[in-house]
């Protein structure tokens, strides 16, 4: 009796992991953004409601050569809703780096100054502007990175700081998403 319960318990596990493994990309940020299939889940977004959210990213505890993982969950949040059926134009998305993830606002030759290899959040950066996605870097970890204004990517605007891009966002109905 004992075996057969374990061999369904581990049966079930086994099924449990198929399902959690099963990723889709796209299709609005391609090569990014990777999303779980989940089998019926009990609560999604409406496809016919506005959504306005504000990512506050400030943290980047990956390598120098590695893509900031959060920025990679602005493009999960994307895609995630699209093939739930929330179009593009439902999701206004703005997101706002200081701390540690300001070096991700760098463009790729003072990136590759300052840390020796290339910026990897470059492609996805470049993805996230290319869907509406509108990005901010804070002037003030800006500066006391020592960051000049030239160095940094053009797709990314300079905010006073990020205190001034929250309050002004949150101000018009963006909810707060953190997730350092």
């Amino acid at each position: 009796m004992k075996k057969i319960m374990l061999l369904m318990l581990l049966l079930s596990l086994t099924k449990i992991n198929a399902q959690n493994t099963q990723t889709k990309m796209g299709p609005i940020i391609e090569n990014y953004g990777k999303v779980f299939q989940i089998e019926s889940p009990e609560l999604l977004l409406k496809t016919d409601k506005v959504y306005k959210v504000i990512f506050d990213i400030y943290t980047d505890k990956s390598k120098e050569n590695n893509v900031n993982p959060l920025l990679n969950t602005v493009a999960r949040y994307l895609n995630m809703h699209a093939q739930q059926g929330v179009p593009l134009k439902n999701m206004k998305v703005v997101l706002v780096l200081h701390g540690s993830a300001t070096k991700n606002a760098l463009n790729d030759s003072s990136y590759q100054k300052h840390f020796k290899v290339s910026n990897p959040n470059t492609a996805l950066i470049e993805a996230l502007e290319k869907a509406d996605v509108e990005l901010f870097v804070c002037g003030q970890s800006y500066i006391a990175h020592k960051y000049q204004i030239n160095e940094k990517s053009t797709q990314v605007k300079l905010a006073l700081s990020a205190l001034t891009a929250l309050i002004e966002y949150q101000s018009n109905g963006y909810q707060l998403i953190t997730f350092n």
